[in-house]
């Protein structure tokens, strides 16, 4: 995974060193993590952080593409149905180094830009805050890559400053665990099998 992850980045940089017209920055901002697909009553969201570098390049005055490199901070709480005893309340952190490439369309050059594109996820590390769970046991039960799409709005400021808002979600499985262990431990993962976060960022461009 390591040699895909340097890859990734290696592209990355390659593309941005070629444009004339890149604008390079920094973001940062908080994460509402959760799982999609059958989820049972009792998912919810975790509150958790991203952080990473930018870099614009415009390709046309009101176009641009933006890749990425973010460590994002992901996973779900899980607090059971009160008629069901045998599940404990649970946590998952499952932490991410994800690589979008966001096409950004400017309305009318006023700073407003609607944003979409793809995004490869890589797990870094995964635990819960069940004792019973080891660390290794649940990452064998994940998947080491995901492929996500993004989509959301943005505004950019005269002085480099810029907020943004977007919806992550996740177009592959993470688990490839069992259908379903019995409680206790991470059984109602059958149920949430892509990644879905709500994303707040503000960054800057430093030209």
């Amino acid at each position: 995974m390591k040699k895909t992850i340097l890859t990734c980045l290696i592209a990355v940089l390659a593309v941005v060193s070629v444009s004339a017209q890149a604008s390079f920055g920094v973001k940062g901002g908080v994460n509402f993590a959760s799982v999609m697909g059958d989820t049972p009553n009792g998912v919810k969201y975790r509150t958790a952080w991203n952080v990473g570098l930018v870099a614009e390049i415009e390709t046309s005055s009101n176009t641009s593409v933006q890749p990425e490199i973010m460590y994002s901070s992901q996973g779900f709480k899980f607090n059971p149905d009160r008629f069901d005893a045998a599940v404990e309340s649970d946590e998952f952190i499952l932490d991410y180094l994800n690589i979008p490439v966001i096409f950004k369309y400017y309305f009318n050059n006023n700073g407003v830009s609607f944003e979409t594109g793809p995004q490869l996820g890589f797990l870094l590390s995964s635990k819960t805050r069940d004792e019973t769970v080891s660390s290794d046991n649940l990452s064998n039960n994940l998947t080491t890559a995901t492929f996500d799409w993004l989509i959301g709005f943005g505004y950019k400021f005269d002085n480099g400053f810029n907020v943004n808002a977007r919806y992550n979600f996740g177009a592959t499985n993470i688990w490839k665990g069992p259908v379903r262990n019995p409680p206790p431990g991470y059984w109602y993962y059958d149920y949430g099998k892509r990644n879905s976060v709500f994303q707040i960022t503000i960054g800057y461009y430093f030209d």
